[in-house]
């Protein structure tokens, strides 16, 4: 696995602002190394955001993170990955009173791991393809570019339905683990939708 991955999380396009903290992305490869295990990590990857003055402020960096990594990077690590989120997901409520800046912070009931919060939302407007039939059907259109090849574009078709197979694969075992508040019926609306339309 590429350093160069983890690099690009902590300053994704060189802005570091955008990124993960450089603790959570070394902690999952790591993990992803088989140097720890997944409770071990749930605690390592998780303490830049108890650290954070904001916690619930920073968690869609870290949903980011493992986000990305369930999209791209081999397959082989989308069941550890559902596993160290289980394991953060399985994590006590963190006990933020003693922090200075308490006053700063949510009241401590507002901030728990259970549900993994917002990580269904995130995943939602990220990586949920509502009109994914469109994106293909698009790429095989006259309004394709004219200088795209047929093969170019068949090419594109099944990069684009391979992407889409693998973000419902993951869907799928999200929402069979129970984490991240990710929809049954979003599975439901996969299934009729392949069923009135068979051109996919």
């Amino acid at each position: 696995m590429s350093d160069a991955w983890f690099k690009e999380q902590i300053a994704p396009d060189g802005v570091a602002e955008d990124g993960c903290h450089p603790d959570e992305a070394q902690a999952l490869q790591s993990y992803l190394n088989n140097k720890t295990t997944a409770q071990e990590t749930a605690h390592a990857i998780t303490q830049p955001i108890l650290s954070s003055d904001l916690p619930d402020e920073n968690l869609h960096r870290l949903w980011n993170l493992l986000q990305d990594a369930l999209i791209e990077l081999p397959a082989t690590y989308i069941q550890p990955l559902i596993d160290l989120l289980h394991a953060i997901q399985d994590l006590p409520d963190p006990d933020l009173t003693s922090n200075p800046t308490e006053e700063t912070r949510p009241p401590k009931d507002a901030f728990t791991w259970k549900g993994l919060p917002d990580f269904g939302h995130l995943w939602a407007d990220i990586y949920k393809q509502d009109n994914w039939r469109n994106d293909l059907s698009a790429t095989l259109s006259s309004s394709s570019s004219p200088t795209t090849s047929s093969a170019d574009r068949l090419q594109k078709r099944h990069q684009l339905r391979a992407a889409h197979i693998r973000k419902a694969n993951i869907e799928a075992r999200l929402a069979v683990a129970n984490i991240g508040s990710i929809p049954l019926d979003w599975g439901y609306d996969a299934i009729a939708d392949a069923l009135e339309l068979n051109n996919a």
